[in-house]
C-alpha cells in the first residue's frame, strides 16, 4: 500500500507515517506540507493508492484538496483526516470526493483497517460520522465512485470510456449515472452537469 499524507504539521506527518509503516510491513508513506507539494509528488508517483488530506491546511482547505486531487488524479482514493469529528464535516468530505473520513483520535489499527477498505474500493467513516451509513444515498450525497464518474462525464467521456478508465463494467457505470441523476434530480446528462455545478460538486 502506497500512501501520500498532506498535512502542514511536520511532527504529526512524520509521527503518523512512522506509526503506519511500523504497524504494517510493506506500507510506504510520502508526506507533503502543502496541497501544491502533494499534487507535485502525486504527479511523480503514479502508483500511489491513497492520499490523506488534513482538513485544516493553513490557507487551504482539505475539502478543496479533495476536489483538486480528484480533478488531477481521479483514480486515486482520497481520504479526509481531521481533529474535528462530526457528521456535517464527514458529509461535506464525502460530497467533495472522499472515500473515507478519519478522525485523528482513531487508533493506528483502525486507520489501517479504514485504508484497507478504501484500497479495496469501499468507503469508511469513523464512529463520529457513522450516522452517514444509515442515511439514504440522496441525503448523503454521491459516493466517491459516483463523483469520479461525474468528473469523467464533465470531461465529455461516454459510458464505455468511463468504464475503461475506472476499470469497471459498463453496466456498473450506467448504474452510477442513474444514481447520480436521481440524487441530483436531473433529467439527463447535460442537466446533471448543471445541477452538479450548482451543488458545488464540479
Amino acid at each position: 500500500m502506497k500512501l501520500l499524507l498532506v498535512d502542514d504539521h511536520p511532527l504529526f506527518g512524520v509521527g503518523f507515517a512512522h506509526a503506519l509503516t511500523h504497524a504494517q510491513a510493506g506500507l510506504e508513506v510520502q508526506t507533503a506540507l502543502t496541497l501544491d507539494e502533494g499534487l507535485a509528488l502525486a504527479a511523480l508517483s503514479r502508483d500511489l493508492d491513497v492520499v490523506l488530506i488534513d482538513y485544516r491546511l493553513g490557507g487551504d482547505s482539505g475539502l478543496d484538496g479533495l476536489r483538486r486531487f480528484g480533478a488531477s488524479h481521479p483514480l486515486m482514493a482520497r481520504v479526509l483526516i481531521s481533529g474535528d469529528e462530526d457528521t456535517a464535516l464527514a458529509a461535506r468530505a464525502r460530497a467533495a470526493g472522499a472515500a473515507a473520513f478519519l478522525g485523528k483520535s482513531l487508533a493506528i489499527g483502525q486507520v489501517l483497517q479504514a485504508l484497507q477498505v478504501v484500497c479495496a474500493g469501499g468507503e469508511y467513516f469513523s464512529d463520529a460520522a457513522s450516522a452517514l451509513s444509515q442515511r439514504g444515498a440522496r441525503d448523503a450525497g454521491p459516493t466517491a465512485r459516483q463523483l469520479e464518474v461525474l468528473s469523467l462525464i464533465a470531461r465529455g467521456r461516454q459510458n464505455k470510456h468511463i468504464a475503461d478508465e475506472l476499470g469497471i463494467a459498463e453496466r456498473t457505470v450506467k448504474l452510477h449515472v442513474t444514481a447520480l441523476l436521481d440524487a441530483l434530480g436531473a433529467n439527463n446528462r447535460t442537466h446533471l452537469l448543471v445541477r452538479a455545478r450548482e451543488a458545488g460538486l464540479l
